[in-house]
């Protein structure tokens, strides 16, 4: 499957809270993730200027669970072919990941709420050295029209008062990477 997102920088969480209520979505409890993200080799030049077909892989934990992700670049940072399964041991898979030539890169450490909106998955983060961010994604078919999505994203964030001048096109590992860089 593709994921298609958009990303806000948010500047009020509750207000869009409040409008997510009004529609009829209910957001789950605060989730406590810690994402540990994998690059080829350690090199990090996947978040230095990535292209279609880099590969990022992330382990990521939440509480006693745990989640295995691969993401592949489309199009864009935000347009992806994900591929996402619970993992028993996480150590395993880290042990994998070296083996296979991936080191850690970056972590990221955020609190999340989400819930759906119609076809939609909507998150709302607070993200540990970033600040707070709206995420709106489909997934859609591997062939979708990227472009079509985006802008079918972007209006239903706009029907909850956003804009689109808010939007953040680098993931929360790329913005990490580059804080760290400083």
């Amino acid at each position: 499957m593709r994921e298609i997102e958009i990303k806000l920088k948010a500047r009020n969480l509750e207000e869009v809270e409040k409008t997510l209520n009004q529609k009829g979505c209910e957001l789950s409890k605060p989730i406590q993730q810690h994402d540990t993200i994998y690059s080829k080799g350690g090199t990090g030049k996947e978040f230095l200027g990535g292209k279609e077909g880099d590969v990022i892989m992330r382990i990521r934990r939440m509480g006693n669970k745990a989640q295995f992700n691969l993401k592949q670049q489309c199009s864009r940072e935000m347009d992806n072919i994900e591929y996402e399964t619970v993992v028993e041991d996480p150590e395993a898979i880290h042990g994998i990941l070296v083996a296979l030539g991936f080191q850690p890169s970056v972590e990221v450490k955020k609190v999340r709420r989400k819930g759906k909106l119609g076809e939609y998955e909507i998150c709302l983060d607070q993200v540990e050295k970033l600040g707070t961010f709206i995420e709106l994604e489909k997934m859609a078919a591997d062939d979708a029209d990227v472009e079509r999505v985006r802008e079918e994203l972007f209006r239903e964030l706009e029907s909850l008062g956003l804009s689109r001048t808010d939007e953040e096109t680098r993931g929360y590992d790329t913005q990490i990477y580059h804080l760290n860089l400083k």
